[in-house]
């Protein structure tokens, strides 16, 4: 009997943090994330695109215009470490203040993350593009779409000091791939 039970508990346990597909249950807990996937260098690329800025904080900011040329930014100065306030690594490069950072989920290989661009060519106004996409662990690419800008300070300063918060009217591209 106290064998039965204890049998019993176990599957119960087992089913409750397991992810059930059709008839087949799925015991782990996680994607398999660990923290040399995210170490390397990290290439940024933004393709030609442009959006404009609405349901600002600071109403001033609403229908700027974002305007961003193709390029491809490197990073090797990467900084990964594993997360005290979730379960995850957070991540940023060395520059201060950070030119990239976020953080990516052991559960799901969610990224979320912010890089540091400017309006356009012509407009020098910083943003944190904001941004969210998966982590393929294989290819080391994050395949990712931004729906949102933090309008800092110009010039910045570390802290930065954050202006504005805006979404975007359409979604901007960005992928990183980690080699």
């Amino acid at each position: 009997m106290r064998t039965s039970l204890l049998a019993a508990v176990l599957i119960l346990l087992a089913l409750g943090v397991s992810c059930h597909e059709g008839d087949t249950y799925i015991a782990e807990s996680d994607c398999g994330l660990i923290r040399t996937d995210l170490l390397g260098t990290w290439y940024v690329t933004l393709p030609a695109q442009s959006t404009t800025l609405f349901n600002c904080s600071d109403p001033a900011f609403n229908n700027k215009n974002v305007i961003l040329n193709s390029s491809t930014l490197s990073y090797n100065d990467m900084e990964v470490y594993a997360s005290s306030s979730n379960v995850g690594f957070f991540f940023d490069n060395s520059t201060r203040p950070e030119e990239i950072f976020g953080n990516v989920e052991t559960d799901s290989c969610g990224m979320l993350f912010s890089f540091l661009v400017t309006a356009s060519a012509v407009d020098s106004t910083p943003l944190y593009l904001q941004c969210i996409g998966t982590l393929d662990r294989q290819s080391g690419i994050v395949n990712a779409s931004c729906d949102s800008v933090t309008v800092l300070e110009s010039p910045l300063t570390d802290p930065v000091t954050v202006i504005s918060d805006c979404d975007l009217y359409d979604f901007l591209g960005a992928t990183i791939s980690i080699q």
